[in-house]
């Protein structure tokens, strides 16, 4: 498996450490909300780098479309955060885990594009054909 599927893969374990962090910085130690914040922009590389691969690498074309939408709500998340500080709108800072939520799904629904698909349906064993040809030569036997 190449290194942009590992990326893809790794993303949603990123995205679940920002609500365990988030969760953190809110209901234990205020320290956790730097921490917050770096593995958010830390990210945001990590997926530009999946949806430029899924552009370049013939491979990768099939995650075109999942890894699009993630990388608009992974731009969407600091500028839902920002905006709000800024303008003092608590809806605005409310849609920023939400949209996490959002990007979580994403990133889930990636990873499961990511997975090698199977190239040819799965063939019977010898064994098994030449008993299914024992039993209907026997049948075939039986009935003259």
């Amino acid at each position: 498996m190449s290194a942009v599927a590992w990326t893809a893969r790794l993303i949603p374990v990123g995205i679940s450490a920002q609500f365990l962090l988030a969760g953190l910085g809110l209901f234990s130690d205020a320290a956790a909300w730097p921490w917050h914040g770096a593995l958010g922009f830390l990210l945001i590389p990590a997926i530009g780098v999946v949806l430029v691969a899924s552009w370049r690498d013939e491979t990768a074309r099939p995650w075109r479309g999942r890894a699009g939408i993630l990388s608009c709500l992974s731009m969407l998340q600091p500028v839902l955060m920002i905006a709000g500080q800024e303008t003092g709108s608590g809806l605005l800072q409310a849609l920023h885990p939400f949209n996490g939520a959002l990007m979580l799904a994403a990133s889930l629904w990636l990873a499961a594009g990511v997975q090698p698909a199977r190239t040819s349906p799965r063939k019977r064993s010898t064994s098994a054909r030449s008993f299914s040809a024992k039993v209907d030569n026997s049948r075939d036997a039986a009935a003259t």
